[in-house]
Parts: structure tokens; sequence; C-alpha cells
């Protein structure tokens, strides 16, 4: 006898426990602008997530996507040197800690409890945040995602349920408090209810064709992963490990995009 199929609302407020269950997956991140489907320029990192973990290792694009580090490199035509750097960066985000792989060194910026929330700059922030699914689903039709067959479904999402379901918590945008109760947000569910694809917009007071949609997509999951991040000792501060990366480079302050 056939299963009976779950309203749509039952699978998406449980797909979130389901797909961390799955264990591990390959992972793409993106932030789309004005759109909750991404384009391939969109991309900004690429690799393996231990989901149990909360431990992503991914190769992440210098200047938040693909489509503005080539711009960037491009710009470095000029002789402004960007055209040197190398268009993407090794990255190791574990929990609320993340580590970028600088030369032959790994640093870190804000580092703190790896057992925190997951920063919105996480790449798998997005699936935190569907823990806080509401009970508004709906479904919008089927789709193919990496040539898997989903249900795309439209929500909203409370970031203070998802930071009650999760015993890290959930790291949240700036925004009026309200607006952080309803983000809106859509899954792309297989049949086996996992999240193929997750887009959270986390801006939803700005214009639309300004909002920028936080994207992340999984497949080939229970693969086999293994993500060590460094020990301590391996962890240079920032500034010596550029220095050792870039010698000739002159001495700047800033931060990094990845963290």
């Amino acid at each position: 006898m056939p299963a009976v199929p779950q309203p749509v609302g039952t699978s998406v407020a449980a797909a979130a426990a389901r797909t961390v269950a799955a264990g591990s997956a390959r992972l793409l991140a993106a932030w789309s602008t004005g759109s909750s489907v991404p384009e391939a320029a969109d991309r900004r990192c690429e690799g393996v997530a231990d989901l149990a973990a909360r431990r992503a290792h991914v190769s992440q694009a210098l200047f938040f996507t693909d489509r503005l580090t080539a711009e960037a490199v491009e710009r470095g035509d000029d002789g402004s040197g960007l055209g040197e750097l190398p268009e993407t960066s090794e990255v190791i985000f574990d929990g609320a800690n993340t580590y970028i792989r600088v030369g032959g060194n790994w640093t870190g910026f804000f580092l703190g409890d790896p057992a925190g929330p997951l920063g919105p700059n996480d790449p798998l922030w997005a699936l935190d945040a569907l823990f806080g699914a509401n009970d508004d689903a709906t479904e919008v039709g089927a789709e193919v995602v990496r040539g898997v067959p989903t249900t795309r479904c439209r929500l909203t999402i409370d970031l203070a349920r998802a930071d009650a379901a999760l015993p890290a918590g959930v790291s949240v945008p700036s925004g009026p408090f309200r607006s952080l109760r309803e983000l809106p947000a859509e899954v792309w569910l297989d049949a086996g209810g996992l999240a193929r694809r997750i887009s959270v917009n986390p801006e939803p007071t700005a214009a639309p064709d300004a909002q920028v949609w936080s994207i992340t997509e999984l497949w080939d999951f229970g693969l086999h992963v293994e993500i060590r991040p460094p020990e301590p000792d391996e962890v240079l501060r920032p500034r010596e490990a550029y220095r050792i990366a870039f010698p000739d480079a002159p001495a700047a302050g800033g931060k990094s995009c990845a963290g």
C-alpha cells in the first residue's frame, strides 16, 4: 500500500532535523540579490559539511561571491595589485569559529567558543534558521535541484523559534525584532524530506531588488567526511599570517570577509 503523503507543513517542520540527521553532505552557499534561486556567479563557497558536528570545509570566493571576485580581479589589471591575489581561500567553519588558510598557515578572526551559534556568514546558517520554520508553509510546485526531483515550499522563519530549538542557539542579522520573527524563506524538499536547497531572506525590510538571499544547497548526503579544525598552536594572528604570506605587501588593517 503506498505511503500517505505528509502535509507540506509537517514535512517542512521536520526538514531541518531530518537533514542534520543525514550526517554529512556536499554543500554550496550563495548570496543572491533579488532572487531565492542563485545563479552560478552568486556562489560564495563550495565544499563538504559534517552536519552533526556543525562544521564545513570549503573553498570560498575571496570577495563575497564569484561575481564580485571576478570583478575585483578584473579591476586588478589597473595596477592595484588585486589581480595578483588568489580568487579563493580555503576556509573551515567550526561552529562559531572561522579559520582561513593564508599561504601555508591558518588564521582566524573573532575566535571564541566553537559551541556558540553559527554566524550569519556560515554556509550552514540557513539550515540552522530552518529550525525556526513557522506553521505557514505552502507548496509552490515541483522542481529539480541538481538532478533530484523536489517540492518547492514557501514559508516564514522565526529566529526566536530556531534559537530555542538549537542547543547552541542561532545568530541573527540586524533588523527590527518583528521582522526576525517572520523572515521570508523557501525550501526544496526531496522525496525523503531532506532539504536540498534552503533560501532565507534576512533583510525583508530592504527594497525587493536589493534584498540578498542567503542560500545553501546540499547533496550527496552520507558521504565520508573528516573535517579537522586547526589546533590552537597552529593558528597565527591575522597580521602575522598575512605578513608571512605576502612579505612585500604594505602593512594594512582591515578585517576578512570570510568570518
